[in-house]
């Protein structure tokens, strides 16, 4: 249950990280690379909550089960 409230703090983090990655010189990063990484990261979060609502289904289910 804890994950699950996390998941919207860390996609926040992880979508911030490109603002930190270097614009100008030899180290600067393209757009399309930041456009990717945070194209990944939305479907990471994604898989990372349907995940987690399946695990907290499965846990619901088994308590009401204990329940009867």
């Amino acid at each position: 249950m804890d994950a699950a409230c996390f998941s919207p703090l860390l996609a926040l983090i992880l979508w911030m990280i490109p603002l930190i990655w270097p614009q100008t010189g030899e180290a600067s990063v393209s757009s399309a690379t930041a456009l990717i990484y945070i194209f990944l990261v939305w479907a990471g979060i994604i898989v990372l909550t349907w995940g987690l609502s399946r695990l907290l289904a499965d846990e619901v289910d088994d308590t009401s089960d204990a329940d009867t």
